[in-house]
């Protein structure tokens, strides 16, 4: 009789320690804690070349911080990007960065300057020979309390998320290089900005609660509109854009995926069905663009939209394993979203390339994921996937030498 129970709940278990037994060696972070998001800026420095008749060379590198800032470049002469080399090396802001963001002649960092709310920000040119940050003035008025930066990388203009003091309204701002002064785009709201992207001239910012607004660039002085919805107040945590142009927006709860149209939002559902195309659990509003190269010839063979998801808003012993990404098929020939394909879910990017399913649950599948981002080509010839976790620091997808293809932390 004992046998048999022991029998029993073995068959019962054996799931779970199969996907623990699947679990890599873990690495030490070398950006530990809650990573910020991923950029990538470009800056001009002196031709290492002698000879050449270029003066200077455009460099990319991918910024992301925890506290201090970090950078991933190639070195001159090399085609392998290392870590915070001292030839790209750049003076820390002053405080610890909270959000990076990115236009066309500044990196931008967001930065708690003490132990309470009060933020500043910060930001950096182009010019590689300067090493030092200069401080931009944050919004006069109601609302001086800077909570979330985004920006276009082609564009001049910084969207900034606002408070109040009190932490009761919240504002929208834009800063206009040209002037270097914020200007309000909307004002007493109940929620937050979770996000903001550019569209044929205009912005589309997201929040956590007061729905989703459109500013035009040609007339930003005019504020910004709300999109129409059948109800206004969800909650959004984040906004991207596709290859053809289109915007996805993703709620909060269940994880529903929204279409942004010039004048209005509408969910999304699987081609010919009314089946909601959603990533199935809480979404953290990590979003991002990942696609196949050929390493032979170099072309693009699959592309995928991957979404940050959590099992629960606590963790727990039962939704440990739930939690990383989800994948949603994107075409090919246009980049548009495809709705004939169900989501792929607990890591399918991991199964596609070596099939362990179990090793990316046993992995990167017990972290909440608060951004995604992969590397362009130009920067790094593997297109590097990287994850921030929101506690277990910075970790990539990489062919390691113990233990082959493998989420694990970055080192």
């Amino acid at each position: 009789m004992m046998l048999l129970s022991f029998l029993a709940v073995s068959c019962r278990q054996d799931p779970i320690f199969f996907i623990i037994a699947s679990e890599t060696a873990p690495r030490k972070p070398r950006i530990e804690g809650a990573p910020t998001n991923m950029v990538v800026f470009k800056r001009d420095y002196p031709n290492p070349d002698p000879d050449s008749d270029q003066k200077t060379i455009t460099v990319p590198i991918m910024y992301v911080a925890s506290g201090r800032l970090h950078w991933y470049a190639k070195a001159s002469g090399s085609n392998v990007p290392r870590w915070d080399q001292k030839e790209y090396e750049i003076n820390q802001p002053e405080g610890k960065i909270i959000y990076l963001a990115v236009t066309r002649e500044y990196l931008y960092a967001l930065c708690l300057t003490g132990h309470g709310v009060d933020t500043a920000l910060r930001r950096i040119g182009r010019d590689g020979d300067n090493t030092a940050w200069e401080t931009v003035a944050s919004p006069t008025g109601s609302y001086p309390l800077i909570q979330s930066i985004y920006a276009d990388p082609d564009e001049p203009w910084l969207i900034a998320g606002t408070r109040n003091r009190n932490a009761v309204r919240y504002a929208i701002f834009y800063l206009d290089e040209a002037d270097d002064t914020f200007k309000m785009l909307q004002a007493n709201m109940t929620a937050t900005l979770s996000g903001a992207v550019c569209r044929d001239g205009a912005y589309y910012l997201c929040t956590r609660g007061n729905g989703i607004y459109k500013a035009d660039e040609t007339d930003l002085a005019a504020g910004a509109k709300e999109l129409s919805d059948a109800t206004n107040n969800r909650t959004f945590m984040g906004i991207i854009k596709l290859g053809d142009n289109s915007i996805i927006a993703v709620t909060r709860d269940g994880g529903t995926l929204f279409d942004v149209q010039d004048d209005s939002i509408a969910r999304m559902n699987y081609n010919g069905t009314t089946d909601r195309i959603s990533t199935g659990r809480y979404a953290t509003g990590a979003l991002a663009l990942w696609e196949r190269i050929d390493s032979v010839s170099g072309e693009t063979t699959q592309r995928l939209l991957i979404a940050g998801i959590q099992g629960g808003l606590y963790s727990t012993s039962t939704s440990s394993y739930t939690n990383g990404y989800v994948e949603f098929d994107i075409n090919l020939a246009d980049g548009s979203f495809n709705t004939r394909s169900r989501r792929h879910d607990s890591g399918s990017l991991q199964s596609l390339i070596d099939g362990n399913q179990d090793r990316y649950t046993a992995t990167i599948g017990k972290h909440p994921l608060n951004y995604l981002f992969q590397v362009p080509k130009e920067l790094d010839e593997n297109v590097t996937f990287f994850a921030a976790t929101q506690t277990a620091g910075l970790w990539s997808y990489r062919n390691l030498k113990d233990g082959g293809w493998q989420w694990n932390a970055e080192d």
